[in-house]
């Protein structure tokens, strides 16, 4: 079986390890080149060190939280990185706290295999031009 993806850099940043290295398996199985992050503060130093195509973000976790996290990612205006964010918190609570239009996906682990949130990836990518059309999810 062909790899879909190659040369695309994912940072996932979730506190919980099983779910971290379920969803990372998950993305190299598919090319990905994958970055974890298991808090806020070391997502933002992956994010300025390894330079990621995409970030899919928790939002709950421990030192400094997904928004915080979020904040960080926007001030870099010389690069738009899409953002996927994943949490179990329920949409009307998360738009308490950050915009839509700030991020590109919304998704809720809970509702998403893993295999649904590679696809859901591959289809911001493909929408942000950093994948061509040709790409198998």
């Amino acid at each position: 079986m062909a790899k879909a993806v190659k040369n695309i850099k994912v940072l996932i940043v979730e506190d919980d390890s099983d779910i971290c290295e379920m969803y990372a398996i998950t993305f190299m199985r598919k090319g990905f080149t994958v970055y974890t992050a298991p808090d806020g503060r070391s997502a933002i130093t992956k994010f300025n060190n390894k330079n990621p195509d995409i970030v899919l973000l928790d939002i709950m976790m421990p030192n400094v939280d997904g928004y915080q996290v979020l904040k960080e990612i926007r001030k870099n205006v010389s690069k738009y990185t899409p953002v996927i964010m994943l949490t179990n918190l329920d949409a009307n609570d998360f738009t308490r706290e950050a915009q839509y239009d700030d991020i590109d996906e919304y998704l809720i682990k809970s509702h998403n295999s893993p295999s649904e949130i590679v696809e859901k990836t591959i289809e911001v990518l493909k929408l942000n031009h950093l994948l061509n059309d040709s790409v198998d999810k």
